[in-house]
């Protein structure tokens, strides 16, 4: 099989120009592996119950003893709080990105390859359904599925994968008369192995890159529909629902909001980081 450039760019080529990691790629990727040690062990890092109510604790301050970033309304710790649900936010993000990318690369995929009078009809639907704003498809969904995380998840990938479809159309349409495809084509290839074997290792990079694009914009669904009271249910905890206890108690404590605001425009920023750091390597559109 002859490698197409994507691929031989993907697989052997450098980070940088020098060889070296990027400043800001490196402090990106410190930042979301201490993102997701914390999401996995949320009781082993802190040792405080997320849900443990203290009344004489009620909106404590930042450094308070025994509690790092204080307390809500409730007297929960807060620490503890924005730690489980990084938990939440994060299986958010990365299913929202598996899911709409997934959907997105079969559309995409298969409206290229299938040509005309598909890919027409394919791409008005595609375009008829990308006009309308990833939030509002999400919110409309929301309202028929109600609440749960499950419900996040599915609404949040079915509002979100159009963008992937546009992207692998275009990688479909530029590789299926590829040198390597009609070689494979003239050597018997059936359309299933022409797809797996030939066609999908070189488009990988593409697809992983659309992956990491899509999990700031799963994290940011949730916490936008959680804000908006249409996502997880308290006591329920991730970024979105603390945000939204955060700016109702705003006029006392404006910590409460200060802190899961953090969190979510850290992971969005070093998710961006990187993925942008990637695609620029590889040459994928953004």
């Amino acid at each position: 099989m002859i490698p197409s450039p994507v691929r031989h760019r993907f697989l052997g080529g450098r980070l940088s120009v020098d060889g070296r990691i990027p400043f800001a790629s490196l402090v990106a990727f410190l930042v979301l592996f201490s993102l997701f040690l914390w999401a996995l062990l949320p009781r082993g890092l802190t040792g405080i119950d997320p849900l443990s109510q203290h009344a004489r604790l009620v909106l404590s301050p930042p450094l308070t003893p025994g509690h790092f970033l204080g307390c809500d309304f409730l007297g929960r710790d807060l620490w503890s709080r924005l730690v489980s649900g990084s938990l939440v936010s994060l299986t958010v993000g990365i299913s929202v990105g598996v899911l709409s990318t997934i959907l997105g690369c079969i559309w995409g995929i298969v409206s290229g390859f299938l040509g005309h009078p598909w890919d027409p009809v394919m791409m008005r639907t595609l375009e008829i359904w990308y006009a309308l704003p990833e939030i509002l498809i999400a919110t409309i969904l929301m309202l028929v599925l109600g609440h749960g995380l499950l419900a996040v998840i599915v609404a949040l990938s079915i509002g979100g994968w159009m963008g992937v479809a546009r992207v692998l159309r275009s990688e479909t349409l530029r590789l299926r008369d590829a040198v390597f495809m009609d070689a494979a084509r003239a050597e018997g290839a059936g359309p299933f192995r022409l797809v797996l074997r030939h066609f999908l290792p070189n488009v990988l990079p593409v697809i992983l890159v659309m992956f990491l694009f899509r999990i700031p914009g799963g994290i940011l669904g949730e916490s936008t529909l959680s804000f908006l009271g249409l996502g997880l249910a308290p006591p329920a905890a991730s970024w979105g629902v603390l945000v939204n206890e955060g700016w109702k108690a705003l006029p006392v404590s404006a910590f409460m909001l200060i802190w899961p605001a953090g969190f979510i425009v850290l992971s969005l920023v070093s998710f961006q980081v990187l993925a942008d750091r990637i695609a620029r390597h590889i040459g994928v559109p953004r």
